[in-house]
């Protein structure tokens, strides 16, 4: 980032002290307080504070401001860098874990409620998406099969055939799983004239819900926020949040429940989000790379394997949960029918 006084400078403020945070953001001290200076980045959406004022303008405001600058823009140009600038407030907030993500899943369902609206759907394009989904998963699936099938005939295997072998009953057990998810999804919307969709943060993150000094939290950085289905913001936030060493989360199924008591989601819905959480892509990425020859090494390999095995067990207590206690709910409200 070039001179940051002069950028200060088009929104009237005199930069005092200024504390590099990230390598996009700074910590401006200023005659008027304390300010956030946020570079955007090349592939982000220049246009994500029309989204902000939607928010507002759907009576949504519990989100960072993003100030004007002399000339009335949101954004201000420094060399060649794009920039826009906030109040400064704290990531850090005195409360345990599982309250400070009750919170944050709380006030993603606000937003989601706040912004839903219908959208027509055309069966073809249902249906498109159903078969093009389930044939690529099974293709991946066989391709497991042969590269196993292959592995088995050598003297010895490779450490990361050894791997392969290892995890392959898990996987392919996750495929099955994830394509019947998606068979329901279908069955739930393939005669259905609409579906709905909602402003998606696009970063979900407790990295990107800030607080005040009343300890009232703010979302920030609607940089990917848009239009889509309800639970990609959950897909993204789990998958981000499984992408990682063995990890125990038995409050994450209570998390998706506190979102789902504001903004209830159908059960196709669910049904696609335990389909597209189930899925083991990470496990799959990491097998064709090593089929093509694209390798990073073999002890590389053998690591990033590792990796993926450990996101899809750590996301599979959180599907099994939330499976269990569907299937759990429908069967009491077959026993609690009155024509049961």
């Amino acid at each position: 980032m070039e001179d940051i006084q002069s950028v200060m400078h088009e929104y009237g403020l005199a930069a005092q002290y200024v504390e590099p945070v990230s390598q996009k953001v700074w910590k401006v001290y200023t005659n008027h307080g304390v300010f956030a200076l946020k570079k955007l980045g090349a592939s982000r959406n220049a246009r994500f504070t029309e989204q902000m004022i939607i928010l507002e303008e759907k009576g949504y405001r519990n989100f960072v401001p993003v100030y004007r600058n002399r000339s009335g823009e949101f954004l201000t140009g420094a060399g060649a860098d794009v920039c826009y600038l906030m109040p400064w407030l704290s990531l850090q907030k005195e409360e345990e874990r599982d309250q400070k993500h009750e919170y944050l899943f709380q006030e993603i369902a606000l937003i989601h409620q706040k912004t839903e609206k219908e959208t027509e759907i055309r069966q073809e394009d249902t249906l498109g998406h159903y078969e093009r989904t389930k044939r690529k998963w099974e293709a991946q699936k066989q391709r497991y099969e042969e590269f196993l099938t292959v592995a088995e005939k050598e003297w010895y295997m490779s450490p990361f055939q050894l791997q392969a072998a290892m995890y392959y009953k898990e996987t392919l057990s996750a495929v099955d799983f994830a394509l019947e998810r998606l068979e329901e999804w279908h069955e739930a919307i393939k005669d259905k004239e609409s579906s709905r969709l909602v402003l998606n943060h696009g970063q979900l993150s407790v990295r990107h819900f800030l607080y005040n000094d009343m300890g009232t939290g703010y979302f920030t950085n609607f940089e990917k926020a848009g239009y889509g289905p309800p639970a990609n913001d959950l897909i993204v936030f789990f998958t981000r949040m499984f992408k990682t060493n063995p990890v125990m989360c038995p409050e994450c199924v209570n998390w998706f429940y506190m979102y789902h008591k504001v903004y209830p989601l159908r059960d196709e819905e669910i049904s696609l989000f335990l389909s597209y959480m189930a899925y083991p892509a990470a496990v799959f990425d990491v097998l064709k790379r090593y089929q093509t020859g694209k390798r990073f090494g073999e002890k590389e390999e053998c690591t990033r394997l590792l990796k993926a095995y450990w996101q899809m067990k750590n996301a599979e207590p959180l599907v099994m949960g939330i499976h269990q206690t569907e299937e759990n709910r429908k069967l009491q409200a077959e026993t609690e029918s009155p024509s049961s």
